[in-house]
């Protein structure tokens, strides 16, 4: 164990450099997606003062152009294209889209209705265009050159219905194309022209918006299939709570991403803003749940974590239920809050599996992975509050690229851990089938010790007559009677008890069975074994050893249909390690896999060198299997 922490410790250091470099990795790739895959910083020419200019040779480049800047904004009115006929309309400023949340700068208020208006410099020539429209919260009524193209919802307050949809308004123009919105909103937390339109070429906008939607189709699918096996790794063995919180984990992050997918299928579904902020916070308190159940925590800041995140998850249910009415104030205090619960649970989260990391457990190559996980979303988080005016155009925000990363990472961890119970069930049931087969070995060899006692306590108690019988025989000087007499007795001796191979019990009980079952067998048997009883392996151990050797030794042996068939066993200790090798002569292809041998039963690595090699592991030593000329021989080297 001793050596172990050293060995931990001399590592640490190259693991440290590791996280850093992801770290630095992780803002690389939040930079090149700032740079190459934000609207905000998209190339091409930019709004000023309600005007955009766009000459043909652009549109041909490019094929859309992401509106951005110069849009007017007029704060409290739902105007109309007579009402600029009719009045010149001054704006009250001009903005960008997404630099404002809601229209609290209109009134002070989160609620309110506003008009955007944006005209856009074009080619004399007709031709056509299309506008992509993003969600527009929370309704929304386009004009595109006066004519009305779209309406979601009802804009008027007195009748407002919420209406949202991403969607593609083609039409076409020549010379200028003046777009209007008169947009409402008295449901939503953000309201207005939060995200950016894209205007183009009609091909170039809907290959744009057909790649975003298989993109992230794909990622939602790859997840779900992730979960559904979860579901019925769980469901095949629900001892094991990880599948099915894993499942659930996975099931947060679909809820989390999901919302441009089932917007885009689903226009008028409702309460999608409550799955995707619920999702978020559950998905983090599964971080925290999985961290418990993974690494068997109890500790203060784990439950501190839990518990903080269903309170989140409980304030963040009640105050979607509360929106309708919410004042700025509460909205304020409840981004904050969200804040700080994604600061403080990546704090957490990072300090804890730095903890377990420092205990050195065999959970310690888990608690890597899940640490640079971590880094990678704290990484985020930074470059999140770095680089906020971001908004992808095909990948996806920093922070649900980190999720993302949470959940593979979770799911490596959970899979090797998976198998790592399913390979420790497999050697315990071997351990277990061996240990009941050397019972019923030492219980046979018990019954023939006795029976062999037995049958000499009765020749010696019938000795005398012998002798009296014998002497009569001798005084008559009938030779042919005495030698009759002889071969009766001789016909008669008792079993002779054929002694022990070692002094350790266990081992001698399973070496004397493979050894009477290989005479059976027609198989010869050859055994030097110095084992003694005080030996610091434990009898279990020694028999998962000899026994499965020399029973994968008889079978071979068995199969060989020509050529003389033997095993060899030689044990013996020296300089503090116990070296055992078992030699059998062998005619077949022995067949390998980087997890281990074949099992000559069925198509798979064999249960039986795996519970050898497990055995070598925990006593720090190793195990080769080796064939050489029709000899397979069985290496196997234990530190005492």
């Amino acid at each position: 164990m001793k050596r172990k922490t050293e060995r931990q410790c001399r590592q640490s250091p190259g693991f440290s450099l590791l996280l850093l470099l992801l770290c630095v990795i992780t803002s690389a790739v939040c930079i090149f997606l700032y740079q190459y895959d934000n609207k905000y910083t998209a190339s091409g020419p930019g709004g000023s003062y309600g005007q955009l200019e766009l000459d043909g040779g652009t549109l041909e480049k490019q094929g859309l152009v992401w509106l951005v800047d110069g849009w007017e904004f007029y704060g409290g009115q739902l105007l109309a294209p007579a009402d600029f006929q009719s009045n010149i309309q001054k704006p009250d400023r001009y903005v960008f889209a997404g630099q404002f949340g809601g229209f609290e700068i209109v009134n002070g208020q989160p609620y309110g209705s506003a008009s955007y208006r944006l005209t856009i410099k074009l080619p004399e020539e007709m031709r056509a265009y299309s506008l992509y429209l993003p969600e527009i919260l929370s309704s929304c009524r386009l004009y595109v050159n006066g004519t009305e193209r779209l309406q979601l919802g009802q804009t008027s307050p007195e009748n407002y219905i919420a209406g949202t949809a991403e969607t593609i308004v083609p039409f076409e123009a020549s010379g200028q194309a003046e777009i209007l919105l008169a947009v409402s909103n008295y449901s939503n937390t953000y309201g207005g022209l939060t995200y950016p339109p894209a205007f183009g070429i009609p091909g170039a906008v809907l290959d744009m918006a057909e790649r975003r939607l298989n993109l992230r189709t794909a990622l939602l699918t790859m997840t779900l299939l992730i979960c559904i096996v979860s579901v019925l790794i769980g469901t095949a063995n629900r001892k094991n709570p990880l599948p099915v919180l894993y499942a659930l984990f996975c099931l947060l992050f679909l809820g989390f991403t999901s919302y441009p997918v089932v917007k885009t299928f689903f226009p008028s579904f409702g309460g999608l803003y409550l799955v995707e902020n619920l999702s978020f916070c559950g998905m983090i308190l599964m971080v925290f749940i999985l961290q418990r159940s993974i690494f068997s925590l109890k500790d203060s800041i784990s439950t501190f974590g839990t518990a903080f995140g269903g309170l989140v998850c409980l304030v963040c249910l009640v105050y979607h239920l509360l929106l309708p009415r919410a004042s700025l104030e509460m909205m304020l205090s409840y981004s904050k809050l969200i804040t700080l619960y994604k600061w403080l649970s990546a704090f957490l989260l990072t300090v804890n599996t730095a903890r377990i990391l420092k205990k050195g457990s065999h959970t310690a190559f888990y608690a890597k992975i899940l640490l640079c996980g971590m880094a990678i979303f704290d990484c985020t988080l930074v470059m999140d509050r770095l680089l906020p005016l971001y908004e992808p155009v095909y990948s996806g925000w920093f922070l649900e690229l980190s999720s993302l990363c949470l959940v593979l990472l979770i799911g490596a961890v959970i899979l090797q851990e998976i198998y790592r119970s399913f390979a420790a069930n497999l050697v315990l049931e071997e351990t277990v089938r061996l240990t009941r087969q050397n019972l019923a070995m030492q219980k046979e060899q018990h019954k023939t010790m006795m029976d062999a006692i037995a049958g000499e306590r009765t020749f010696r108690h019938d000795l005398r007559h012998h002798i009296s019988v014998l002497h009569e025989f001798a005084d008559a000087d009938d030779i042919e009677a005495l030698k009759r007499y002889f071969s009766d007795l001789e016909s008669g001796l008792p079993v002779k008890f054929a002694g022990t191979f070692c002094e350790n019990a266990a081992a001698d009980a399973v070496i004397r069975h493979y050894e009477a079952e290989a005479k059976l067998a027609g198989v010869d048997f050859i055994s030097s074994v110095q084992i003694g009883e005080d030996m610091t392996v434990s009898d279990v151990d020694l028999c998962v050893i000899f026994g499965n050797c020399l029973e994968n030794a008889l079978e071979a042996c068995k199969r060989q249909e020509s050529g003389e068939t033997y095993i060899k066993v030689s044990a013996g200790v020296s300089v503090g390690v116990l070296a055992v090798t078992i030699e059998n002569s062998f005619n077949g292809v022995l067949k390998s896999t980087p997890g281990g041998f074949l099992s000559s039963k069925r198509p798979q690595a064999g249960i039986g060198t795996a519970s050898v090699q497990a055995i070598a592991k925990k006593y720090e030593g190793r195990v080769s299997f080796e064939t050489d000329d029709g000899v397979f021989r069985a290496s196997i080297l234990l530190h005492l």
